[in-house]
């Protein structure tokens, strides 16, 4: 009995062709966190023209309160990269797709940083053999933090000293 899920009445399936990218991912870039539109295409936090999604290795840190989470690579979709400057905007809610997919796996903690891109070609082709982990450096272009965290504008109302009484 064959499952649907496994019969390809097609023959093979044709493989996408790889797309090119339309940025330099080697290029150092200041990273955003905001929410992306796709139609139309958000604009870049800094400049204004339209992003371009670019799909990459990214290299991820987290922590849990004051102590270090997992630090980890993952592969998504969730970059999106100005073609006329070094800006970088990553997508939180996309990013937290990711996460939540690998949250019973690793210590996710409640914040992260995607501290930059990992560029695969630019491993030497003698050393392609050797597991990332075990190369000599890797080959990670930073990012740099574009915007620090707001902090909420509500403020607490401060509540009144309590008065004491005199002592006699």
């Amino acid at each position: 009995m064959k499952l649907p899920w496994f019969r390809h009445t097609h023959g093979e399936r044709a493989k996408p062709a790889p797309r090119a990218p339309t940025v330099d991912l080697t290029l150092p870039r200041m990273v955003f966190y905001r929410a992306v539109e796709s139609a139309p295409m958000s604009p870049c936090p800094r400049c204004g023209t339209a992003l371009s999604p670019e799909t990459g290795v990214y290299f991820v840190a987290t922590r849990q309160g004051r102590r270090q989470g997992e630090s980890f690579m993952m592969s998504g979709d969730f970059g999106f990269y100005c073609p006329a400057c070094p800006t970088v905007v990553v997508d939180p809610e996309e990013l937290g797709r990711y996460f939540d997919a690998g949250a019973h796996k690793w210590d996710m903690g409640d914040a992260y940083v995607v501290l930059g891109l990992i560029d695969l070609d630019a491993i030497p082709e003698e050393q392609r053999h050797v597991p990332i982990d075990e190369l000599e450096g890797l080959p990670l272009v930073p990012f740099e933090p574009g915007e620090r965290p707001r902090r909420s504008q509500q403020r607490r109302p401060r509540r009144p000293k309590p008065k004491r009484k005199k002592r006699r």
